[in-house]
C-alpha cells in the first residue's frame, strides 16, 4: 500500500493516532479544532446505540443518528429524515419532535447540537428552522455515494 498500513477500525490504542490525524485536517481546512479527547474518546469507544427515531403517533418522525464534529467541539445529533404529516404542519409539532431530538441525543450521546439537511426549495421547512435558530452555511454541500458506485468504492482493494 505504498508505505502505509491497511485501513482497519481504530481500536482504543489507536486513539493518538486518530486525534492526531483530525487536528491535521482541523488545520488543513482552517477550522478550529473544540472537541476534547474525553469526547471523542467516549464517541468512538463506549457501546452505544447508533441511532433512534422520536415519533408522534402517526403525525410525524424524526430520525437520528450521533455526527462527531470536531469544529463544533463535540457530538451533533444529526437528523437525517424529520416528517411531519401534512394536516398537523404549522402546528408546532416539528419544533416538538426536534426538542424531544434534542433532549434524548443529549441524554445518550452527550449532543451538544444538532444538524439537518433541507431541501433549497423547502420554504416551510427553512422558515421554521431559521425560527428556530438553525443556522445555514454556503460552504457546506451534502454529498452521496450509493447504488453501483458504492458497491466499486467497498469492492476497492
Amino acid at each position: 500500500m505504498s508505505g502505509s498500513e491497511a485501513p482497519r477500525l481504530a481500536q482504543p490504542p489507536d486513539f493518538a493516532t486518530v486525534m492526531g490525524g483530525l487536528r491535521a485536517l482541523a488545520n488543513d481546512l482552517g477550522d478550529p479544532f473544540a472537541i476534547s479527547d474525553p469526547t471523542v474518546k467516549s464517541a468512538l469507544f463506549q457501546s452505544q446505540y447508533l441511532a433512534f427515531a422520536v415519533i408522534a403517533g402517526s403525525k410525524g418522525v424524526a430520525l437520528t443518528q450521533p455526527q462527531i464534529s470536531t469544529s463544533a467541539g463535540g457530538v451533533l445529533a444529526y437528523v437525517s429524515d424529520l416528517w411531519v404529516a401534512q394536516e398537523v404542519r404549522g402546528t408546532g409539532l416539528g419544533r416538538q419532535l426536534l426538542a424531544k431530538v434534542a433532549r434524548e441525543s443529549a441524554a445518550c450521546w452527550g449532543a451538544i447540537g444538532l444538524r439537518l439537511a433541507v431541501y433549497e426549495s423547502n420554504v416551510n421547512a427553512r422558515a421554521v428552522y431559521d425560527r428556530l435558530g438553525f443556522v445555514t452555511h454556503d460552504r457546506d454541500c451534502v454529498a452521496l455515494l450509493t447504488g453501483v458506485r458504492f458497491k466499486q468504492l467497498k469492492d476497492t482493494p
